[in-house]
């Protein structure tokens, strides 16, 4: 240490940092009185709030057994029982229930492989091994719209997918369908 220093000048940088120090002290005092007075409260809104949380949860859960899903099991459909019939002892081909979803389509209706993908995994998930390909399925679109059987409506790009929907079809008896020759 430097002997420099007069003992004045030492006794004015010890009396800085008691100064300092007591500015500090004095500070951290009101923020543990601040911190302590902000912990007080926030622990006492956590007490209401689990109050209410509990509350609430007791008389919630038996309101939403209530309200949740029917225990009876859904009534199968007359169209998919005769359907089932015809998978016994086959092979599943991806084509047929792609062409089978694509009929069910209501006309108008515009839809694409991700979509009829994922209905053929929806209805007919306890018979296939494992979930179909949107691209699988769009292979069979392509083939059903160049058969006639659906119509393009956006070709598809590489950011996204084509779309399609099924012909609309002459009511019996006009001049359109007379012309079209029996298949």
């Amino acid at each position: 240490m430097s002997t420099a220093l007069s003992v004045a000048e030492i006794l004015a940088k010890l009396e800085q940092r008691i100064a300092h120090h007591q500015q500090q002290a004095d500070f951290h005092a009101q923020q543990e009185i601040h911190h302590r007075e902000q912990n007080a409260f926030h622990l006492a809104e956590l007490k209401t709030v689990r109050e209410r949380f509990e509350a609430f949860k007791a008389t919630a859960l038996p309101a939403a057994e209530l309200v949740g899903p029917d225990t009876a099991p859904p009534q199968p459909v007359k169209e998919e029982v005769e359907d089932d019939r015809e998978f016994i002892g086959k092979r599943i081909l991806v084509s047929r229930l792609v062409a089978r979803v694509a009929e069910r389509m209501a006309e108008g209706v515009t839809f694409g492989a991700r979509q009829v993908a994922a209905e053929i995994n929806r209805l007919y998930r306890d018979k296939l091994r494992r979930p179909i390909d949107s691209r699988a399925v769009s292979v069979t679109l392509r083939r059903l719209q160049a058969a006639g059987r659906l119509h393009l409506v956006r070709p598809g790009k590489s950011n996204h997918e084509a779309l399609y929907t099924k012909p609309s079809r002459p009511a019996p008896g006009t001049p359109a369908a007379a012309e079209k020759p029996p298949a």
